[in-house]
Parts: structure tokens; sequence; C-alpha cells
């Protein structure tokens, strides 16, 4: 589906009236004037392409003539000699497709003849609070006038409905975000050695996605080792690995502005301990057993019902627990080991908007279709000195995660190619040099 595509089928969804959409302002290092890298909203880029930061883009499905409006930094030679060719207001309509765009400092100009009088608002408020502002105070003088919108709608919901059914073209680059990924494991296998520092695992994981076309991990990657894989979100990335630790990594590359979101365990030294064999194993068949349940009808409750299930027996299996497993799961008895969701949707932001229950149903959650995409992660952590848990179990933190494709019949699982049983895993790494 084309950029215009998206802003058609959203004008069609909306119940009259305009729509207003901000970028990302830029990203500003504390302390000092410099930049980081720019990376544009997701919600703006999905429906406009645009990547420059600082714009603003109206959709007026009711207006006469303008349904696509961009406010855009003005073209200016001395800033472009330090921060690159804008398109201004020229090229949004040339290269970007709008109807008509202006300079960003005609906003307070033109912006209130598209919105006065109309209908509903469609805006989210709170990440920009400067210009959450300046629009209320516009729209406080539309109401003194009785020409202010009769409600503000946050445009999430209808964004939320579009961006969790993904295209064909998006599907592919899905596919393509994976696969680099993956090939950054395996050539992590080929190097994990005891001796090693977390962040040389992190800084495999950077070559390879930008050597293939990333310009950028999809989040903050987490490499746990130690104790550290007992932390769900840890990334601070500096241990030094030693001989017997598991490594956690959970990390994945962005491509096209779509995200791949892996994870996998491997043993430091290349062979898993007894111990570790034993957890590992609990986990990979919680995870195989929830993308065989992939199919369209299904949702992400029942998976992760059933991933609980699979791994409440195993903690009895391991003498963590004791008890009946769904008197356990009632009372929550695994949640010490395992406290988070199974699933989550993948898409342009790697915790990708998509409802999860139905609308106006608070109650009934979303059922799959096909084209949807998201995760599957279950995990096992034991942090040390966990209560009832024997010693030999601390430090183990497991996660192994893949992105799957729903697709007529089941589904694709995208992540296949970064190495995830004992017997791959430990037979790629006895090839180290």
């Amino acid at each position: 589906m084309s950029f215009a595509a998206r802003r058609n089928t959203f004008m069609q969804r909306m119940d009259g009236g305009v729509a207003i959409f901000r970028s990302c302002p830029p990203y500003q290092r504390s302390g000092d004037s410099l930049e980081f890298a720019y990376r544009q909203d997701s919600n703006f880029y999905y429906l406009t392409g645009f990547e420059e930061p600082e714009s603003i883009c109206v959709l007026a499905p009711e207006h006469p003539e303008h349904h696509f409006i961009l406010f855009v930094p003005p073209r200016d030679p001395k800033m472009e000699t330090w921060t690159g060719r804008r398109a201004g207001p020229e090229g949004a309509v040339k290269d970007y497709g709008a109807d008509v765009a202006y300079s960003l400092d005609q906003l307070d100009e033109k912006l209130p003849e598209y919105i006065k009088g109309c209908k509903n608002l469609y805006y989210s408020s709170g990440t920009a609070s400067n210009y959450d502002t300046s629009l209320l105070e516009l729209l406080q003088r539309f109401r003194r006038k009785g020409l202010a919108p009769r409600a503000i709608i946050d445009p999430q919901f209808i964004l939320s409905e579009m961006r969790v059914r993904k295209s064909p073209e998006e599907l592919d680059i899905l596919r393509q975000a994976a696969k680099i990924s993956a090939e950054a494991y395996r050539e992590v296998l080929k190097a994990l050695k005891p001796g090693m520092h977390e962040y040389e695992v992190q800084a495999i994981l950077s070559y390879v996605y930008q050597k293939h076309g990333s310009p950028r991990h999809g989040y903050a990657p987490i490499v746990g080792s130690g104790a550290n894989s007992t932390i769900l979100h840890y990334d601070t990335n500096r241990r030094q690995m030693q001989d017997g630790d598991l490594v956690l990594i959970d990390s994945g590359c962005e491509y096209q502005y779509y995200s791949a979101d892996i994870t996998r365990t491997y043993p430091v030294n290349g062979r898993f301990s007894e111990t570790q064999r034993k957890v590992y194993s609990i986990v990979l068949n919680a995870l195989e057993s929830a993308i065989a349940m992939v199919k369209p009808g299904i949702t992400l409750t029942d998976i992760h019902n059933r991933t609980v299930e699979i791994l409440v027996e195993g903690l009895i299996e391991l003498g963590v627990l004791k008890g009946e497993v769904q008197q356990l799961i009632a009372d929550k008895a695994y949640a010490p080991f395992y406290m988070y969701a199974t699933c989550h949707w993948l898409g342009i932001d790697v915790h990708d908007k998509g409802p999860y229950k139905r609308s106006g149903l608070w109650d009934e959650d979303v059922r799959l279709e096909p084209g949807m995409v998201f995760t599957i992660e279950p995990g096992l952590y034991f942090a040390e000195g966990t209560e009832g848990v024997d010693p030999a179990y601390y430090n183990i933190g497991i996660r192994i995660e893949d992105n799957v494709i729903v697709t007529e019949d089941g589904c694709e699982n995208i992540t296949l190619d970064a190495p995830k049983t004992i017997e791959e895993i430990e037979a790629l790494m006895a090839q180290r040099a």
C-alpha cells in the first residue's frame, strides 16, 4: 500500500473534520547543541514518507481542493550547508504528493483555514507541549466565535487498525529486516567466547546491520550475560563474559523503518551445562508449541495462556514449583520466573501500534488475520536469591523470540535463520576459529 493509499484509507475512516500530525522534534544531546541522528515519527512517516523534522501534516478530506497539506522547513542554503538539502514546499508537492505545501513559518497563517468550523479534529497531544499549547490557543479563539471542532479525537484508534494489518510490501520489508538480523546472530556465534565484553557482541550486531543497509538498531539492544540475563530490559552491555555464562541477546535491525525483534540465548563457551540445557529446552518447547498454534481466528491471549501452561509444567519438572498446573496458574505462582505477555505486534515500531481488544468490546480479544505480524517470546528467569529456588538455577535467564506472519492457514516464521536449537547452536560454535 502506497503512502497515498494509506492517507486515503485514513480519511475514509474519519468521521468528518481534519487530522493533524506532527513530526518528531530533533534529538538534542544534553548540555550542547549537537543532535543525534534523526528518525521520523512512525505515524508521520507511515502516512507521508516525509523524513524531515519540524514538519506538520494536515489531512482534510472535506476541503474542496486540498486533502493532503504539508508544512515543512523552508529551503535555506546556509543551513543546508550544515545539515543537508531540504525538500522545501516545492519538493513536498513534487516528491511527496502534497496537494499544497507551505513553509513552516506560515503555519499560524494557513492552518486556521483548514480547521475553522470543522466537525472533528483528529490530533494526538502530549508529545510536543509547545505545539499543543499553540493549537489549544487557536481552538480557544475559534470557540469564542462558535467555530471550534465539536470533538478532539485521538487518530491512533484508526491508525492502530490500519497498521496491524500489513500490506505485501510491508511484509517483504519485515522479511528483509529479519534476514539481516538473523545473519548478525550467526556472526555473533562465530565470535562469541569467554573474555569478550557484552558491548563487543553489540558491535558485531551493529556492523552486520549497517553492512546490509540497515541504518540503526530497531531498539536499544540487550546483551545480558550472567546475572544480567535475568534483567528483562538490561541494556548497559558492559560486563565481561565468563566461562560458563549464558548471554541473552535481544536485538533486531530496522530496515526501511520496519524492525525485526529477535532474542536468542547462547552459552558463552559453546556448550550448555546440564542445568542450562534443562531450562533452555523448556523455553524452546514453549516457543515451538506457540508457533504451531498460530492461525487465523485465534488470539494472542490463546497463545499466551498455552505458553504459560508449558512453562509451568516445566517449572514443576525442575522442582521449582509444586502443585497442580491450573491452580499454580490461577495463583500466578509462575510470575517470579515469567512476568510479561508472550506476544506483541511488530512493524514500523518494534512494539507496533495495534489493538489487542476489539473496538468497543474490551472483554473480547482481537482475532488473528492473515497479514498480521507479531513476536512470540517465552522465557524463564532465575535471579540470584529468588526464594525457594535451588541455587543451581541462579543467574540463568533464557528468552527465545521469533517473529511470525499470520498466513491463510498458519504462519510464516521469518526469523528461522537465527540459530535456536541446542544442537545447531553448539555445532556452529564448535566451528569457531
